[in-house]
């Protein structure tokens, strides 16, 4: 491809670096405005006690993931060389802990908040990570740990 040559949108969006929780944090804040700019109804009710629950659990298990990866001693970030194949719980029930409590926690905020405009936030977080992240990760996995990575991804669902 010569240099001057425009590069295809799927050339671009291979190479785009996207992290996670920069993603996470720029849909809270976009979503969260969006609530407070359109017209919805505002009420308290069980919905934020429901919110807080769902918003804990999702940290709280994308964190426990978080630091099985720290105690094995391999890397976090999705662009970084893992030197384990992780797969104790919960990782025999998800191939993504991590973004699977990201998506969880995202939710629990539009719940929180009784927010349709943040329902956005979880449903964008999905979508990018599942096309544009997780199967970058899941080559290298493929390419550093062969047969082992295809058992476990035979074993194991992408998400739930």
């Amino acid at each position: 491809m010569n240099s001057t040559e425009p590069q295809s949108t799927s050339t671009v969006l291979s190479t785009m670096k996207i992290y996670p929780p920069l993603l996470a944090g720029a849909l809270v804040l976009g979503t969260l405005a969006l609530h407070f700019l359109l017209p919805e109804e505002r009420t308290v009710g069980w919905y934020p006690v429901i919110g807080l629950l769902v918003v804990a659990f999702g940290a709280g298990l994308s964190c426990f993931a978080a630091a099985i990866f720290q105690a094995r001693g391999t890397t976090r970030n999705p662009y970084g060389e893992p030197t384990a194949l992780v797969a104790q719980a919960p990782y025999t029930w998800t191939r993504n802990p991590m973004y699977l409590g990201v998506v969880t926690a995202l939710l629990g905020m539009a719940i929180f908040f009784e927010s349709i405009a943040m329902l956005l936030a979880p449903a964008v977080f999905f979508a990018v990570i599942d096309r544009m992240v997780i199967p970058r990760e899941e080559e290298t996995l493929q390419r550093l740990f062969g047969n082992d990575y295809v058992d476990y991804k035979n074993r194991v669902r992408r998400w739930i």
